[in-house]
């Protein structure tokens, strides 16, 4: 995988094409959260020794989605952006996040940028609606994590 692709500030990635790479990266998450949610709510439940085993097993799995996943989401964006200039799903589509004058982000401008993205986790809803408003009308198309961490994201050169 290459670290921190030349990103081509003339195609903004778009709507489409952001939606599509989170809609993967979420999906990839949730194959890891999906296959830890049994394995955590089978253990939780063994451990247990309860006749309620499997109820206590996956009240605990549920639990551990609940509260895990919106941080391992804000570590796997923070870390796959800082480390490579993209995720997964960002790359599968030739995406790349870079600072505003085209260069590779650091570690501060991703985790600020993924600090909106984790707090818009808990407003789903209206940050998911606020991220689409603003990249529309926004000449960079950057939502309101890019500006602030003052990163844009574009096609790979």
């Amino acid at each position: 995988m290459d670290k921190h692709p030349r990103a081509n500030l003339e195609k903004k990635a778009g709507l489409g094409k952001r939606f599509a790479a989170r809609f993967l990266d979420g999906f990839l998450i949730a194959i890891v959260f999906g296959i830890l949610f049994f394995v955590i709510g089978g253990v939780g439940g063994a451990a247990s020794g309860e006749s309620n085993a499997a109820v206590a097993g996956l009240a605990g799995a549920y639990l551990f989605m609940l509260i895990g996943f919106p941080f391992v989401y804000f570590l796997y964006h923070t870390i796959m952006e800082a480390m490579y200039g993209y995720t997964l799903g960002k790359h599968a589509l030739g995406l790349v996040i870079a600072d505003e004058s085209g260069g590779g982000i650091t570690w501060v401008d991703s985790i600020v940028r993924n600090v909106f993205r984790l707090i818009g986790f808990f407003f789903s809803p209206f940050s998911a609606l606020l991220a689409v408003i603003l990249i529309a009308v926004n000449d960079d198309e950057q939502r309101l994590g890019d500006m602030a961490g003052s990163t844009i994201v574009v096609e790979q050169a």
